[in-house]
């Protein structure tokens, strides 16, 4: 019979899930205290929520938030990392803690995740983190849409010029 706190921590995980734009799952085994606590503190300054549930209540959750395809992912230890914000904050601090690791040392390995809705594999998850933030890429939007303007002006700019030009030579060759 499920107690009130389980109760309690799965509505409080469907509602997060719900209104996540990710969700990443992670093996942790043979990651130490000292280190889980850093990768904790690095998740933090990223704001992204860093939670370690048990698989029957992450199951639930799941469910209820009306999240389905990771069931196969739910064994073993799993922990999740999710972001209300910036949906490849989670996969960036997760590359970022591999890389600091030692080659003696276990890494956290990503096993599988819901991006935007969108259920991906581990094999996906690797491309992801090599997106730019969301600003970067509303930058780069903004460049490229701006550049056919600007051409566009400089071109009419020197025609202008051209044209100026041209009136002036007429004026200077009438007036003699």
């Amino acid at each position: 019979m499920p107690t009130q706190k389980k109760i309690e921590t799965v509505e409080s995980f469907s509602e997060r899930f719900k209104n996540s734009k990710s969700i990443f799952l992670a093996d942790f085994a043979g990651i130490n205290v000292a280190d889980t606590n850093m990768l904790r503190r690095s998740f933090q300054r990223a704001n992204v929520h860093y939670y370690i549930l048990k698989n029957t209540l992450a199951k639930r959750s799941l469910s209820n938030a009306g999240i389905e395809g990771l069931e196969e992912v739910l064994q073993g230890m799993t922990a999740f990392a999710f972001s209300d914000h910036d949906p490849i904050a989670p996969i960036r601090v997760i590359k970022d803690f591999n890389k600091g690791r030692g080659r003696d040392q276990s890494e956290l390995k990503v096993k599988g995740c819901i991006f935007e809705g969108t259920v991906l594999g581990p094999e996906t998850i690797d491309e992801l983190s090599n997106l730019p933030s969301r600003e970067v890429l509303l930058a780069q939007l903004i460049g490229l849409l701006q550049s056919p303007m600007a051409k566009l002006l400089g071109t009419l700019k020197v025609t202008g010029q051209k044209l100026a030009g041209v009136l002036d030579s007429l004026k200077n060759q009438k007036t003699e």
